[in-house]
């Protein structure tokens, strides 16, 4: 019976005049690292972070692409939309703390409201502000002190539309508001 030969040799049996020597490896991991330096320079430098020490990446288009990837990305921020829609919020309130909550809204939407105190009555302003102007140029529209209240409210300007609460009392009080109608957002002030 014939065995195949292996051409490959063994590392046993090859001879020292075969073995490479540690200055021909030396060469050649300087060789390897001198390779990856260049094209580092020369390539992906340009084009990814669109620096050109060699001048050659602007020569070859690669710059302006690693510029391009350096911008910073600004995105166009999406208008949320004024629609019919249903929210619910809870406010916890501890002892003498005040919250708002409140809705944006245009002239002329229109919304249903209503709001529970869950541990007693608490001091309350339903107000409105106007979209770009001070806070302090608020319209007020009911304030006093009840366990809750409810209604329809139509916006008579744009901007923000809710309530502020403050508990006066000495123990801590759950609100809960829902509204159901046109507007952009409803959110904890």
């Amino acid at each position: 019976m014939h065995k195949p030969q292996n051409d490959t040799p063994n590392l046993a049996t090859v001879q020292p005049d075969q073995r490479h020597t540690v200055a021909q490896l030396s060469i050649a991991s300087a060789a390897a690292v001198l390779i990856t330096a260049v094209l580092l320079a020369i390539a992906v430098l340009p084009a990814e972070l669109g620096v050109d020490p060699t001048g050659l990446g602007t020569q070859l288009g690669l710059t302006q692409m690693g510029l391009m990837k350096q911008a910073p990305i600004t995105e166009v921020p999406q208008e949320v939309p004024f629609v019919q829609q249903t929210t619910t919020q809870r406010l916890t309130l501890l002892p003498n703390q005040g919250a708002e909550i409140k809705a944006v809204m245009r002239a002329g939407d229109a919304m249903e409201f209503e709001w529970a105190a869950d541990n007693g009555p608490l001091f309350f302003e339903f107000h409105g502000d106007p979209k770009g102007r001070p806070a302090s140029e608020f319209t007020s529209y009911e304030k006093g002190t009840k366990q809750g209240s409810d209604g329809t409210f139509e916006a008579t300007f744009d901007g923000k539309h809710g309530w502020y609460w403050k508990n006066k009392s000495a123990q801590t009080v759950t609100v809960t508001l829902t509204t159901s109608g046109v507007y952009q957002s409803v959110t904890k002030q």
